[in-house]
């Protein structure tokens, strides 16, 4: 007599188990009569099951379904590109920051030169200009950020 397959009994009603399986299953219900009755369970279980009407959603579930989902990839697909926007805007303002600041130290530097005047106080309020001009805009930043999620909380 070979071996109990009681954990393959459940598989074999529901008709999920693979050729092999399902062959040794069968060889061994025919010799064994306690797992040919557990079968027997599984099997009237099975058919009980099968006949149980299924439920089917409803056409207004489906649609606000379907509504829901195109109105998550659209927003998926906006923050997408508000990203990207927002990338470019970085990389722009950077290199605009450090070409204005090139710009500036090649004017008064030559205007110093010209009029034998110090540059430092002239590059020090510029540092200061654009240092507070990153911290303004990384604060609005954390603030629409922050503002988002509480937006999605409402809706």
């Amino acid at each position: 007599m070979s071996a109990h397959v009681t954990e393959l009994l459940a598989l074999a009603a529901a008709g999920s188990l693979g050729r092999e399986e399902a062959r040794r299953v069968e060889e061994h219900v025919r010799e064994c009569a306690a797992c040919a009755a557990e079968a027997a369970e599984w099997r009237r279980l099975a058919e009980g099951l099968a006949r149980m009407p299924s439920l089917r959603p409803s056409r207004v579930l489906v649609s606000r379904t379907v509504e829901a989902v195109e109105e998550r990839l659209a927003e998926r697909s906006e923050r997408a590109w508000n990203r990207a926007a927002l990338g470019f805007a970085v990389a722009f303002a950077w290199t605009m920051a450090v070409v204005s600041w090139l710009l500036l130290d090649l004017l008064t530097g030559e205007l110093a030169l010209r009029l034998d005047r110090p540059v430092g106080p002239t590059a020090a309020w510029y540092a200061a200009y654009v240092i507070a001009g990153w911290l303004t805009a990384g604060v609005a930043a954390a603030l629409l950020g922050r503002r988002t999620p509480e937006e999605g909380r409402i809706a």
